[in-house]
């Protein structure tokens, strides 16, 4: 039997179950702010912050060498 290597597929450099979870947390921010603003602006103000913080968590968490 070969040996073969067998890693989780990752999406810009963090498992999949990572990059869901945060996915799944900005669409639930994204909702929650929408509805207790009732502002398109103020939402997409807050979806951009996310997705920004989203990336600089991204870029400085370990990455596989």
């Amino acid at each position: 039997m070969a040996d073969t290597d067998e890693r989780p597929t990752r999406i810009a450099g963090v498992e999949v179950g990572t990059a869901v979870l945060s996915s799944v947390s900005c669409l639930a921010f994204a909702i929650a702010v929408a509805a207790l603003t009732g502002s398109a602006g103020l939402t997409l103000l807050a979806v951009s912050s996310l997705l920004v913080g989203i990336m600089v968590a991204l870029s400085i968490l370990p990455s596989e060498r």
